[in-house]
């Protein structure tokens, strides 16, 4: 007589084997599939900031100059919100119709509301912060920043003073970098050549993002600009430029080129005759010519 046929089902060692190979197929493919992701955000990131290339190099050939960094009626520091280079290249960022309901006439950033639209070319798909910018008025939220050259402004930052700077001063009329106060920078001004000076680069949650209205005074620079002296180096300091991927920041170079740019760039303090790297890519005219990415 035949013996009786049962179904075999796994034994314990068998599914503890199965299981062991999931977890191990899981390690090898996870960190790809992330990787992948960040590799998406960041060629993103770096669309953005060409798509912004262009629409400066537009604003230049319309205007015969890049956009202000902001405007005012004077450099005196105090609460008084003003227009900046986000807002005026607007039409060349296919924002024409936003563009048009803005009151030039007084700059005032009323509605909020208005002021609080997300515009997906100007943020960085890597940073997690919030379309509305709560560090910086409840306005919204800008991940890029104009180059204000190699001199901090005259502030203090959350982790101590800015170098040089005792506190609230009027904003500088001039600096050496591609936007500041009322600034009517034309390439040719540019005597190191636009292929060798940033003219924007990110400014991530870590240094409050930005904000895309403009500034809520003149002693708010930094909600439109950027310096790069030294002990703001790229993801070291709330004050300089920053960014959530790995390593570095993109710039935008005066060319309308995109550039990841080390966080280990080689940075010290600003003396003509002694520049390192750092400050010279952020000065429009100190005369050392092509630089070595």
């Amino acid at each position: 007589m035949p013996s009786p046929r049962y179904a075999r089902g796994f034994t314990l060692i068998e599914l503890l084997v199965v299981i062991c190979l999931i977890a191990v197929v899981s390690a090898l493919l996870l960190p790809a599939v992330q990787h992948s992701r960040d590799a998406g955000r960041q060629a993103q990131c770096k669309n953005n900031m060409k798509q912004l290339g262009l629409a400066f190099h537009n604003y230049h050939d319309t205007y015969n100059g890049l956009p202000p960094g902001w405007t005012q009626h004077h450099p005196q520091p105090g609460p008084q919100t003003r227009f900046g280079w986000s807002v005026f290249i607007l039409p060349f960022m296919e924002q024409a119709q936003l563009h048009q309901r803005l009151d030039f006439q007084n700059q005032r950033a009323e509605p909020l509301e208005l002021f609080q639209t997300n515009i997906p070319a100007y943020r960085c798909p890597e940073d997690p912060s919030d379309g509305i910018n709560a560090q910086r008025g409840q306005f919204g939220t800008l991940n890029y920043s104009m180059n204000f050259g190699p001199v901090a402004p005259p502030r203090f930052v959350e982790n101590g003073l800015a170098e040089f700077w005792p506190g609230q001063l009027p904003t500088p009329l001039k600096t050496d970098g591609m936007a500041y106060l009322n600034s009517i920078v034309r390439f040719r001004d540019v005597i190191d050549g636009t292929s060798n000076t940033f003219l924007a680069g990110e400014r991530s949650f870590i240094g409050g993002a930005a904000i895309w209205m403009g500034v809520r005074g003149n002693d708010f620079e930094t909600d439109q600009v950027t310096d790069c002296s030294h002990g703001h180096e790229i993801n070291t300091s709330e004050a300089g430029f920053s960014s959530r991927h790995i390593g570095g920041t993109h710039f935008l170079i005066g060319d309308g080129s995109v550039r990841f740019i080390s966080e280990k760039t080689e940075s010290g303090p600003f003396v003509k005759e002694q520049m390192k790297l750092y400050q010279t890519l952020s000065h429009k005219s100190d005369g050392e010519g092509a630089i070595p990415f």
